[in-house]
């Protein structure tokens, strides 16, 4: 789960067995829920266009400015070939999402998955690594708007940059009725389209390297050695991370048998654009490419292009501060539920708790991102640990548990070979934060 991505959903829903070979499941708070009929077409639902938009916006996130300095750590052959197997996996894997809920309709988020096939402690288990993958989030969110900050003005501070980011996303969290937040979370994609167009632009505007393409830069064709490649992997996942949000399209859908051609088309434009975006990036700027494509552009703007790239800095800032705020709510709920269940003294719906219970949770991710300063390797943290395994092989533990006749042997071997991208992955992000 990127930033984009909401926390599991609370439904109230009556479990039903339906001889899963697993455990026998006490209901939730109440048993009002119906099952939702998938094989019904809903007038009221999406269109396929609007589906792919959606998807679309879900997985062009922050990510995508670390994916040229990819393609030049990991050499643009591996990349490319390695981004491509990775969009194909994870479209996959979003399809098995939607076999499930079709095979069984109760199955309509992330958490009744783990409930109903798995138990209560998959459940929490999943839970965990969901309010973990937040919290990351949260801290990417805070270093993107630091870094850029100080881009935009660099006589301030980085550390000083970082305390204005923390004040602003703080602040935002204050609020009760996010609805009137989440629209700005659209401008997303909307930035990464405007920052490729003016990465070409700046790219044919500026005559001589680096930043030029009429002028290349020389590029790695193979990584250095293989800890720089399982140093990308993780940062690679993150760009096709947000499976725990596929039940919600799934269902949104008005006729949910174009689903496998929504993700069709959604994930090849994506990698399409993942792969364009990295090798032009890596053209313009080489060896020289930097952990944010941004701050490669802001030192070769020229007069043509200045105005632009302040205004594409300026949404970059403005949409990881509203998605701070965004990212926090699911976080401080689970929070507070937590702390309902063990001191059912403390008021929890007081003004005063709200706002002190999402002011600590901001500070302790300042203080992790004072620790842990490198944008990058965070992500590279997020995606080998936590997104390969919410992404590629929780579902396909769920569709073998649901589908009694899938083929267990290629999809264990599926998963053997994601659990070595998580592994290597990991060993790769830990090993550039030693660094």
């Amino acid at each position: 789960m990127t930033e984009q991505q909401p926390l599991l959903n609370n439904e109230n829903v009556k479990i039903e067995i339906n001889n899963y070979d697993s455990i026998a499941y006490t209901s939730l708070n109440d048993t009002s829920s119906a099952p939702i009929e998938n094989n019904q077409e809903n007038d009221d639902g999406c269109t396929p266009f609007q589906a792919s938009f959606n998807t679309i916006n879900l997985l062009a996130g922050i990510g995508i400015m670390t994916f040229p300095y990819c393609f030049n750590i990991g050499g643009i052959i591996p990349s490319i070939i390695f981004i491509i197997l990775l969009g194909y996996l994870s479209k996959y894997t979003a399809s098995l999402i939607g076999k499930c809920i079709k095979i069984d309709n109760s199955l309509n988020s992330y958490s009744m998955m783990g409930l109903k096939l798995f138990g209560k402690a998959t459940c929490s288990l999943i839970s965990l690594f969901f309010i973990f993958e937040l919290f990351c989030s949260m801290m990417a969110n805070l270093l993107l708007v630091k870094d850029t900050l100080h881009l935009l003005y660099p006589k301030i501070t980085p550390l000083v940059c970082l305390l204005i980011a923390y004040g602003c996303s703080v602040s935002l969290t204050w609020i009760k009725k996010l609805v009137t937040l989440s629209w700005i979370s659209l401008i997303g994609l909307l930035s990464t389209a405007s920052l490729f167009i003016v990465l070409i632009y700046n790219g044919l505007a500026t005559p001589m390297a680096p930043g030029s393409l009429l002028d290349i830069q020389h590029i790695n064709l193979w990584p250095k050695s293989f800890l720089d490649f399982f140093y990308v992997l993780g940062m690679f996942e993150m760009g096709f991370a947000g499976h725990s949000v596929f039940p919600s399209i799934y269902l949104s859908l008005a006729n949910k048998k174009k689903f496998n051609s929504v993700l069709n088309f959604s994930y090849g434009w994506i990698t399409l654009l993942y792969v364009l975006f990295s090798v032009t990036g890596v053209l313009m700027y080489g060896n020289e490419t930097l952990p944010q494509i941004i701050q490669n552009l802001h030192s070769t703007f020229n007069s043509k292009t200045q105005f632009i790239g302040t205004v594409v800095s300026w949404i970059i800032i403005i949409v990881p501060i509203t998605k701070f705020a965004l990212l926090m709510d699911p976080v401080a709920f689970s929070v507070t539920q937590f702390i309902e269940s063990k001191c059912p003294r403390i008021n929890t719906d007081s003004r005063s708790f709200f706002v002190s219970l999402r002011t600590f949770i901001a500070t302790l991710v300042l203080i992790a991102t004072i620790i842990i300063p490198k944008f990058h390797s965070i992500l590279g943290v997020m995606g080998s640990a936590i997104c390969t395994v919410t992404a590629l092989i929780f579902p396909i533990l769920c569709y073998i548990k649901v589908n009694k006749n899938a083929n267990k042997t290629i999809h264990y071997l599926i998963i053997a070979f994601c659990l070595s991208i998580s592994i290597f992955g990991t060993m790769g992000a830990f090993y550039s934060l030693r660094e």
